[in-house]
Formats: C-alpha cells, sequence, structure tokens
C-alpha cells in the first residue's frame, strides 16, 4: 500500500506544479478536485469495456487515494461548516464511486462528477474560501 501511496504522491505532484508553486490552497484543492473529476470520467468510461480493464482499475484507484487526500486534509477547526460539508461531498463521491465500481452502473459517479464541478468551478463561494 505505501508503494501505490508514494507512486500516486508522485503523480500528483507532478500533474500541476504551476498551482502548487504558489500555495493558494484553495487552488490546490481544485487542482486535486479536477484530477478526481478525471479519474472519475475515465472509470464510466471504462465500465462494462473488458478491453479498458486496467485503465479503469489505476483510475478507480487514483480517485480513491485523491479521496482520502482530500479527506483527510480538512481542517474542521478552522473551517467549520464548510470542511464539515465538503468532506460529506467527497464521502458521497467515494461511495457513488465504490458502488459504480462494483455494480458496473454509472449513473451516481455521473452525478458525483456533476457535483463536484458545481461546488468547485462554478460556485464562486468556494472559491472565497480557505478550504
Amino acid at each position: 500500500m505505501a508503494v501505490h501511496f508514494n507512486k500516486a504522491k508522485h503523480q500528483y505532484q507532478k500533474t500541476d506544479i504551476s498551482s502548487s508553486q504558489n500555495n493558494d490552497p484553495v487552488e490546490i484543492v481544485k487542482t486535486m478536485v479536477n484530477e478526481l473529476r478525471k479519474s472519475m470520467k475515465i472509470v464510466t468510461l471504462h465500465t462494462n469495456d473488458k478491453n479498458n480493464r486496467i485503465s479503469r482499475n489505476k483510475h478507480f484507484s487514483k480517485a480513491l487515494v485523491i479521496i482520502y487526500t482530500l479527506q483527510t486534509s480538512l481542517d474542521f477547526e478552522k473551517g467549520g461548516e464548510i470542511a464539515t460539508q465538503l468532506f460529506q461531498v467527497y464521502e458521497y463521491c467515494r461511495q457513488q464511486l465504490i458502488k459504480g465500481f462494483r455494480s458496473q452502473v454509472v449513473d451516481g459517479i455521473i452525478k458525483a462528477i456533476n457535483a463536484l464541478k458545481e461546488i468547485f468551478f462554478e460556485n464562486t463561494y468556494i472559491q472565497k474560501q480557505n478550504v
């Protein structure tokens, strides 16, 4: 497990160096959420496609690592209600991802992807908060 975590951590560090270099926590979280959305999308696209099972499994694992990282990086003391709400959103994504992966039904994953898009990329409130 440690090998996979280190590999995933290295991958995220390579993903978008420019946004993490400015140390803006909102931009770092948005970058991670964007990567989460991409991985979840790939899981949905490769569901029921036996030729892309390895890619589907890889992105399923990647998405779970991102969710875990987002959940464990929340500061509930400083973040208050928004931290609690973000935890719930991340947990919803995790549950839908696992459910969709097991059942081969992607509707819940698609809803979770859309919720992330709405919260992080279409909602000006989250852009003004310190996540």
